[in-house]
């Protein structure tokens, strides 16, 4: 990959999402728990339990800090940031051979606001790396996501710093003996194609304030986020579905905007990847959301009906 086609891309990658960003002045059942990234989706139900076996990220304006080695099994990552545009902090297991280059092109390119670029860099982004989640939060509003490592090793980015002179990456190394404890959900969202529908989010379970709950991508082929921001009252469906018809394709935004916070939830996960995931949430209504460009067409999944307003108890 050449200089300017990196350069390019980080830019790409950046408006993307800054575009997710800008979505607002900013997720008892048993314990559905992550899958191995390496392997099918686990589906059975654990209960969590004990003390979590826990990872602190913790971005500033100086640079992100993360450990370089932790144990395989159910992993709790703990995120925080103080400075406003940054610490969205994704995980990636990349395939063998994959470097950073590769790895940011790919993503960027599926993230693209030209929607010609995104379905061969959906295809790119699914032979270059596993995405497993990760977290949108904002200074002050920090949160968790659990996912089951297996040894090998994986890469930690700040989705806000790709297209930084200096990006924000650390390698993390998994080794040594497994562990099996991390965060308990109260609910499940899954997003995934209802026949003759289209794209939708399920939501199982009830979705309680600053508790977790489990994200799961079945839609194939197709990278997808969770976001969450609480809408102005009397906002119903029909009203969001008419404001996301009226999205234009180039990033940019309508006036008028429903929405009254900044985005907290869940960073891209590959399909049939799952993540547990706690964000201070409050008791009140939300827009569940993705920015997530249609893999097939690179047109907003928002416009093909993926979303929906949740109460939070």
């Amino acid at each position: 990959m050449t200089h300017h086609r990196t350069k390019r891309a980080t830019t790409v990658l950046l408006a993307a999402v800054l575009l997710a960003g800008f979505q607002g002045p900013s997720l008892a059942v048993p314990s559905l728990l992550a899958p191995d990234p390496r392997a099918a989706p686990d589906v059975h139900a654990v209960r969590a339990s004990g003390t979590a076996h826990t990872v602190d990220l913790v971005s500033t304006a100086d640079g992100l800090t993360a450990p370089a080695t932790t144990r395989p099994g159910l992993t709790t990552f703990r995120a925080s940031t103080t400075q406003p545009g940054k610490g969205w902090i994704g995980l990636a297991r990349l395939t063998d051979g994959a470097d950073w280059n590769d790895f940011l092109g790919a993503l960027s390119r599926a993230l693209s606001n030209t929607p010609s670029e995104v379905p061969q860099g959906a295809k790119d982004l699914d032979a270059t790396a596993a995405l497993l989640g990760g977290l949108v939060i904002q200074p002050g509003l920090p949160g968790s996501f659990t996912q089951r490592l297996s040894p090998g090793r994986y890469l930690l980015f700040d989705y806000l710093a790709a297209g930084d002179a200096q990006p924000r990456y650390r390698w993390l190394t998994v080794s040594g003996g497994a562990v099996d404890q991390g965060l308990a959900p109260t609910a499940t969202i899954v997003s995934r194609n209802v026949p003759g529908v289209g794209p939708r989010f399920e939501v199982r379970g009830t979705l309680r304030a600053g508790r977790p709950l489990r994200y799961v991508n079945e839609i194939p082929g197709q990278v997808n986020e969770l976001l969450f921001v609480k809408i102005a009252e009397g906002t119903t469906e029909a009203g969001l579905k008419a404001y996301f018809d009226a999205l234009p394709d180039d990033g940019t935004l309508p006036p008028d905007s429903p929405f009254r916070s900044a985005s907290l939830g869940s960073l891209h996960l590959s399909t049939d990847r799952s993540s547990v995931v706690q964000v201070p949430l409050e008791s009140t209504r939300y827009a569940a959301l993705t920015w997530s460009k249609d893999a097939t067409d690179g047109l907003r999944l928002v416009k093909k009906g993926l979303f929906t307003i949740v109460d939070v108890g």
